[in-house]
């Protein structure tokens, strides 16, 4: 995935007139272009990155007290105002992870109207970083490059133009306050004038091939990335709905064919009631008009419908021959004869009257001292 990182000029001067620097990135994070134009004909990339203005980031190196979340937002502010020659009010403060970090501190009005006009702009960015903290590191070297200066993973400070061909006054005193911890050599971007005038060796380097990664985020709070940007949620919602509506398309296909299942089903019952009683005037019910039929045929030839009463009782009377004496109770009701038993005629015969009733055909299941018995097969 491609990421388009964005140089912002002063956080003041920014409009939608500004040149502003940008470069495209791959995922490996090499640099594959670099460019300047308008915030409103920037490329259009899936990932945007800013680079906050060394002037506009002033970075302070700090012991943060052990707290997390709200608290140590609250608390931030009271760690920065030391620092500070303007109202503390009108800060945004951030900070780095860890117990000894550095803290970023940005005018909170300038900064909101910077993303503000991105986002009008239909760019949001997912990450910001000061200037500084994107130069190039390594071990016991700084790097320059025009307007800033980067001398550890988290320390960096804006620069003035050289004057009169004089290194910026900010690394001179940088180098004074680093005392021991000078560095064996200054990487420089071009060819300064001042190279002999430091006291530290001074190397010509060209503009990096690859981008530093973010090591301070500073969108973070009230400016952390939107989670539900539109843009974001385009795809899986699209996606959403096309399920939605081939679910809805393929239930109603499948309704339609059980209805024309159905209806097939039913002219097939109807036509074999009609071939078997051909005076039936009216077809409401094919299954129970059947069977109503069949026990009315039964009834005419003398033979009772095994599923009633008389059928059942016959049966039961037949399969249980010699068990009587227990008996205590018949009921019929639904195709079902329930038959009551007294509980010690029961004793150790249960599944030899269920292997009785089975070989008589009847389907029989026992509660407490009641048996239940009905046609096998028969599920009505």
């Amino acid at each position: 995935m491609k990421t388009l990182r964005l140089f912002l000029c002063p956080l003041a001067e920014l409009g939608a007139e500004s040149m502003l620097a940008f470069e495209v990135l791959d995922k490996d994070r090499t640099i594959l272009e670099r460019g300047r134009a308008v915030p409103g004909a920037l490329p259009r990339l899936p990932r945007m990155e800013l680079v906050v203005a060394a002037p506009d980031a002033l970075l302070v190196e700090a012991t943060l007290p052990p707290l997390s979340g709200a608290r140590l937002r609250a608390a931030l502010p009271g760690i920065a105002e030391p620092h500070l020659l303007s109202d503390i009010d009108s800060a945004y403060v951030v900070a780095s992870a860890g117990p000894r970090a550095t803290v970023a501190v940005l005018d909170r009005a300038l900064f909101a109207r910077a993303l503000e006009l991105l986002r009008r702009l239909k760019l949001e960015p997912a990450s910001a970083t000061p200037e500084q903290l994107t130069l190039p590191l390594k071990p016991n070297h700084w790097y320059f490059r025009e307007g800033c200066l980067r001398t550890g993973p988290l320390r960096g400070v804006a620069c003035s133009p050289s004057v009169d061909g004089a290194p910026p006054v900010e690394l001179q005193l940088a180098l004074q306050q680093a005392a021991d911890a000078r560095p064996q050599a200054i990487e420089v971007e071009g060819d300064p004038p001042w190279s002999s005038a430091l006291g530290v060796p001074v190397v010509t380097v060209s503009p990096p091939a690859r981008a530093e990664r973010a090591v301070l985020e500073l969108l973070q709070y009230q400016f952390a990335p939107r989670l539900a940007a539109w843009r974001a949620w385009r795809v899986p919602a699209a996606l959403s709905a096309l399920i939605a509506i081939i679910w809805l398309v393929g239930l109603n296909v499948d309704a339609w064919l059980m209805r024309r299942e159905e209806r097939a089903l039913r002219a097939h019952m109807e036509a074999t009631l009609r071939e078997a009683f051909p005076t039936t005037p009216v077809v409401l019910d094919p299954l129970q008009q059947m069977r109503r039929g069949v026990a009315d045929l039964r009834a005419a030839a003398g033979s009772g419908d095994p599923r009633e009463f008389l059928g059942l009782s016959a049966t039961l009377a037949r399969a249980l021959a010699g068990e009587a004496d227990g008996l205590r109770a018949l009921e019929f009701r639904d195709n079902s004869l329930r038959v009551d038993f007294e509980p010690r005629a029961l004793e150790k015969k249960r599944e030899l009257l269920l292997d009785k009733l089975s070989a008589a055909g009847l389907a029989g299941r026992f509660s407490e001292a009641t048996l239940s018995v009905r046609l096998k097969g028969d599920g009505s």
